[in-house]
């Protein structure tokens, strides 16, 4: 008996007979290569495809040229498996930033990140493994390790003085296949580049720019506004959280981007897309660029990007 699933590349329901479950088989329509390990009595499926694209990583950071201290935590990591010429590839990337100052900021960064990573661990062993993901799955991972995140640093600075009103803005972005999965709190932001046109993804959860969207500011207002830096979420500012999803599909030759706001305060987007037009670089060198770009224009703040390069 058939087992019905839709293929990972351009969605057409296909129709895959039991005895080529686990083998590479081709869509009718898109011709891509993919592979299906379903179960028979389940529904529609989102598999990370065999062959799939190849990714690239890069990461940089910098305190900046005004904070002593750097309290950005980032997190990075890119798995790859094959089986038997199954080829199958996963990143997390996680741009954590710290507030309270001293050692508030840097402590909540830090737990962000290390919270996020054991979340998922097994949510990923799951995906390499060849286990079927729906989307919303992964999602509802992302989601998780984030409240799970927020309760770990709401409780450390209720009960440790010392780290009294620390928290941390934070991007997850979990690429499986050719779909992102991204959660979001606060400033920091993700950018997705395709066909050379730069979108911003994610939308700043801060007082202007809500004043921006009830028209009481314009963009260009909001970037000298002195409540600029005032975030309306945060990991760790209440006892409860709700992250906000996006998903971004990706082909080859596209970008993501993962930055705090400290590479937004100094590059604005025309800003940015010039810099990476102009950049034939790897991933690496990007992420290093444009820090070093933001430091260039004042370095006002720590700032972190980490990048991803999608390519067939």
């Amino acid at each position: 008996m058939p087992v019905r699933v839709r293929c990972p590349h351009c969605g057409t329901p296909c129709a895959v007979a039991e005895q080529h479950l686990g083998v590479p088989v081709k869509c009718g329509r898109c011709a891509k290569s993919f592979t299906t390990r379903a179960d028979p009595n389940a529904k529609t499926r989102v598999e990370v495809p065999a062959s799939a694209m190849r990714l690239e990583l890069g990461a940089a950071t910098s305190p900046g040229r005004v904070r002593e201290r750097n309290e950005d935590s980032f997190l990075v990591q890119h798995l790859v498996c094959c089986n038997l010429d199954a080829w199958r590839e996963l990143a997390v990337l996680v741009v954590a930033d710290g507030m309270g100052g001293a050692a508030g900021g840097d402590r909540a960064s830090g737990l962000v990140i290390r919270t996020v990573a054991a979340k998922l661990t097994s949510f990923i062993s799951e995906i390499l493994n060849g286990e079927s993901k729906e989307a919303g799955a992964v999602a509802d991972a992302v989601a998780d390790a984030l409240r799970e995140s927020n309760r770990i640093v709401w409780h450390t600075a209720q009960r440790e003085a010392a780290y009294k009103g620390m928290g941390a803005t934070a991007a997850v972005a979990v690429v499986w296949g050719e779909e992102v999965s991204i959660g979001h709190v606060g400033d920091c932001r993700v950018y997705h580049e395709h066909g050379g046109k730069l979108s911003q993804v994610t939308r700043d959860q801060t007082l202007v720019a809500r004043m921006v969207e009830l028209g009481q500011l314009t963009p260009k207002q909001a970037l000298v506004h002195r409540a600029r830096n005032e975030i309306t979420n945060a990991v760790g500012m209440a006892g409860n959280l709700d992250p906000v999803p996006y998903r971004v599909r990706l082909s080859a030759g596209d970008w993501l981007l993962v930055a705090c706001d400290g590479l937004h305060t100094h590059l604005d987007d025309a800003t940015l897309q010039a810099e990476m037009a102009a950049a034939k670089v790897s991933a690496a060198q990007l992420a290093q660029r444009l820090v070093d770009r933001a430091d260039e224009r004042g370095g006002s703040d720590n700032c972190t990007v980490l990048t991803l390069r999608c390519f067939a």
